[in-house]
């Protein structure tokens, strides 16, 4: 088998971090940039379903082979994570409604609580709530057969379903992402006054640092949990 299948879904949003930690690992990792190449049949380890500024709901044809992978991933109990767009792309394979939510979250953020409820060791020591960075305008539903593993004020943020773990928020970034997500979107974030992009940039030195120690703690509960 191929390790790791990456599915790419946008040009600036790579599998930064949570890719280095795999290949640091030994891990192989095939990446697809689904807008152009056709996604392989299933032959893997394990999956990523990585972020873009699409919807879920939108009407393409590569969405909807995402979601049908997915499940079929499920299927098979192949572990699956899901990134932003690819949490909400699991979400909505399950069942679940995906749609806007009433405030778009961009920058870091330091709100988000483990769902204790769920008894999941996936955030296992990692400090509740803890620090995550946002770029999403949807959010989701906890689809029927899933199980919450972590929320906000305003969102449900992480859930499992089977083999399959969705998180809304970036834990996989790096340094250069955020300044390259911030300087292509420059126009857009114009016109969102609450969000102020200087002051993402100023906080990256203090809140990454705390964002690369959760991606850390999470990728090692991954990995014991689905015997990676």
């Amino acid at each position: 088998m191929s390790d790791i299948l990456v599915i790419q879904n946008a040009r600036l949003e790579g599998p930064g971090a949570v890719g280095e930690l795999f290949e640091s690992d030994g891990f192989r990792l095939e990446t697809v940039f689904a807008k152009k190449e056709k996604i392989p049949s299933l032959d893997h380890s394990m999956v990523v379903v990585l972020g873009a500024p699409e919807s879920a709901n939108d009407d393409l044809g590569y969405l909807k082979n995402e979601m049908n992978l997915i499940v079929q991933a499920v299927d098979k109990n192949i572990p699956v994570l899901g990134i932003c767009l690819g949490s909400q792309l699991m979400a909505k394979a399950f069942g679940a409604n995906v749609y806007p939510g009433p405030k778009k979250e961009i920058g870091f953020y330091h709100d988000i609580h483990v769902d204790l409820a769920s008894k999941s060791k996936l955030f296992e020591g990692i400090k509740s709530p803890f620090t995550v960075f946002h770029w999403h305008g949807d959010t989701f539903d906890i689809p029927k057969n899933a199980t919450r593993l972590a929320y906000s004020d305003m969102y449900n943020q992480a859930f499992q379903v089977g083999s399959a773990v969705g998180v809304q928020f970036h834990l996989e970034v790096n340094k250069e992402d955020i300044i390259s997500w911030l300087e292509n979107a420059h126009e857009d974030l114009a016109k969102t006054p609450y969000i102020d992009p200087k002051l993402i940039q100023n906080q990256i030195g203090q809140s990454l640092p705390l964002v690369q120690t959760n991606m850390r703690i999470f990728y090692r509960n991954f990995k014991a949990a689905f015997g990676l």
